[in-house]
């Protein structure tokens, strides 16, 4: 286990912001939207709870990023480019770095790629910055990935190659 894997495991996450779980199967039926009442209409206490909300999800997320980036060893980051693919732990830092200075759609990027690689954190990330724009739906959906995303399988182990001549095998 790596440093920034026993932090993020020490990690508090806010499991009381959870949303219900969609009982609505979308495939099945067309999208409508339903009209909005008008702003008057709306219960006041309901939408300054919904704000205190969406600023405690950022000063939370903005709290874990920061904790993310200051904690994370160089050496993890700078395996960043891959022959590949960007590696998954550093696109998670790149993403918080990218939080941090306010851009939003880089972040959301590097995090959704980080949390389909099997990063945990990225996905609890997601959640955090879709709740604090209000955005519930995919935030609860991303809450639910938090719970769901396993790790990627360890590598096989290396497999021995044919025996060398002389071994001492019969053929």
């Amino acid at each position: 286990m790596t440093r920034i894997d026993g932090i993020l495991a020490r990690a508090r996450l806010a499991t009381e912001r959870t949303a219900p779980r969609d009982i609505v199967d979308t495939l099945a039926c067309p999208v409508t939207r339903s009209p909005q009442p008008p702003a008057a209409a709306l219960d006041r206490s309901a939408v300054s709870d919904r704000r205190l909300d969406a600023e405690e999800a950022a000063e939370d997320l903005r709290a874990l990023c920061e904790t993310l980036v200051s904690h994370t060893p160089a050496h993890e980051v700078a395996d960043f480019v891959t022959e590949q693919v960007p590696e998954p732990r550093s696109a998670l830092v790149l993403a918080c770095v990218l939080q941090l200075t306010d851009t939003d759609d880089g972040a959301r990027f590097w995090w959704q790629y980080a949390a389909g690689a099997g990063q945990p954190a990225a996905a609890y990330c997601l959640y955090l910055h879709h709740l604090a724009a209000g955005e519930d739906t995919p935030a609860s959906w991303w809450h639910q990935q938090t719970d769901d995303v396993q790790p990627p399988p360890p590598p096989p182990p290396p497999h021995p190659g044919p025996a060398p001549w002389g071994s001492g095998h019969p053929l």
